[in-house]
């Protein structure tokens, strides 16, 4: 690997954490007061209320699980700008791309003629009011990072685009897909499972017990063996103490699954791990699994079914 691709490597993986990472940056529930039929009053994560005479028509979303939402909600056609990392579904990839997450090009959003730009990403502060400073609504959606804030936070773009009761009724079909996870896998015998965030000459980072992937191993019927630790960081000197049953490793950035599991196989200490000697260390789509939104649900029973292969999986949708 690289110089270059490294610092790349290293750049998206940080972006990565920021997107995940829960802060109390901005304090305050987000509610939703109807003041008339055709009029939504909305107060979002900063405690700003915003307040939009009619349903939002041309809609720009500046954070990927907010795309995803509101494709799953059925509002695609109201998107009008999305940023680079909003890869999903494929259709989103039509969508004219307003730049990067943390610098996205302000003219070109005004340009789409919004009337909404959605956000749920730390660290856009700037952007947040440099849009506003143009007179755009700029709604932020923050949750906690567990599965119950990824209800919250579907719930809440719901409500601001006038979708609440196809919010509900994507939530309840999440509900009973992970439900029906809870009810197939045993309770007592979980598997240990480590999940790659990052590792070689960096340090290890992996889904600690701070983070939202945590919570959807768990779920999964996994026991995370960085439980106990925090802030995405773990020690090479843990993992190989620990030596888990079973490792996630998505891809690198820029690389295919096939030539991370060869960097990750292939070096010492990785090498020693009976996950890599047994191969049970899987690929993983990480934007399914990094990303709160309607993929959550899929990514539970997705592990579920690496965790527990034994058991007689239903099709479940």
């Amino acid at each position: 690997m690289n110089i270059n691709h490294r610092q790349r490597y290293v750049s998206v993986f940080l972006i990565t954490i920021l997107l995940l990472v829960s802060v109390s940056v901005f304090a305050g529930a987000v509610k939703e007061t109807p003041v008339s039929s055709d009029t939504i009053q909305f107060v979002d994560s900063r405690g700003k209320t915003i307040l939009l005479e009619k349903i939002p028509q041309r809609i720009v979303s500046l954070s990927p699980n907010i795309t995803e939402i509101l494709f799953a909600l059925g509002a695609q056609e109201r998107i009008f700008g999305r940023t680079d990392y909003c890869d999903y579904p494929q259709e989103a990839k039509t969508i004219p791309s307003m730049g990067d997450l943390f610098t996205p090009s302000i003219e070109m959003i005004v340009s789409t003629g919004c009337d909404l730009v959605i956000v749920s990403t730390l660290g856009q502060s700037q952007t947040i009011e440099a849009i506003e400073q143009t007179g755009i609504n700029v709604a932020f959606i923050e949750e906690s990072s567990d599965i119950e804030g990824t209800y919250r936070l579907i719930e809440q773009v719901g409500i601001l685009i006038g979708s609440h009761e196809e919010s509900l009724r994507l939530i309840d079909s999440m509900k009973h897909m992970i439900s029906y996870v809870q009810q197939t896998i045993p309770q007592q015998k979980r598997p240990t499972v480590y999940y790659v965030a990052g590792f070689g000459e960096w340090g290890e980072f992996t889904a600690s017990g701070d983070t939202y992937i945590h919570d959807i191993i768990e779920l999964a019927g996994g026991q995370n063996i960085a439980a106990d630790s925090v802030n995405w960081s773990f020690q090479t000197e843990l993992l190989i103490e620990r030596d888990p049953n079973i490792i996630i490793l998505p891809p690198s950035w820029g690389s295919t699954f096939e030539e991370t599991y060869k960097q990750f196989s292939s070096a010492h200490p990785y090498n020693t791990l009976s996950a890599v000697r047994q191969h049970t260390v899987y690929p993983f789509d990480n934007g399914m699994v990094e990303r709160q939104g309607p993929r959550s649900a899929d990514a539970v029973l997705a592990l579920a079914k690496l965790f527990h292969p034994s058991l007689n999986w239903e099709d479940i949708e």
